[in-house]
């Protein structure tokens, strides 16, 4: 894990302050993000907050002093599990909204980018926990497509607030 240390530290100040960001965002703008009327805004908020979070978590527990690949992975596998739930869950939703045609494909596009990111996570986690070898490259090309996959939502929801938003 040391020779990782630069990469995670600069991924962890990447992803939290984007999701400090995003934050305030969705705060300064919460009725047109998260309110009751606006179902595909509230998933495309939620997406972004898991993919950022994910990154964060992943990135602070390489930065732990000697945290040992064993425990390292199997944090990380159990935490990755219980997101990449939640990623299904709201793809599931994706795929049962019955808007139009166009919507429905760009909302499914947009989970493509949260599912490979996660499946690549839970498949370097998984890899390292059973000692089939050290996944490092897998693991830290899954933070970079968490990071831009949640970028790009964050876009995607900050454009509909836009939208919404009166002046």
């Amino acid at each position: 894990m040391q020779a990782w240390q630069q990469f995670y530290a600069a991924i962890a100040a990447a992803s939290a302050a984007l999701l400090g960001l995003l934050f305030v965002a969705v705060s300064v703008n919460a009725a047109a993000a998260l309110g009751p009327d606006q179902p595909v805004s509230q998933r495309l908020a939620e997406q972004a907050f898991q993919n950022y979070l994910a990154v964060l978590m992943v990135a602070l527990l390489a930065l732990f002093a000697d945290i040992g690949t064993t425990v390292f992975s199997w944090v990380t596998l159990a935490a990755t599990a219980g997101w990449s739930f939640w990623v299904v869950v709201r793809f599931v939703q994706t795929l049962m909204d019955h808007g139009e045609r166009r919507s429905w494909i760009v909302g499914v596009r947009r989970h493509l980018s949260s599912l490979v990111g996660f499946g690549m996570m839970l498949f370097a986690a998984l890899r390292m926990a059973l000692h089939w070898g050290g996944e490092y490259n897998w693991l830290a090309a899954s933070t970079l497509v968490l990071m831009f996959s949640a970028t790009t939502v964050s876009w995607e929801l900050l454009t509909r607030i836009a939208r919404r938003k009166p002046g």
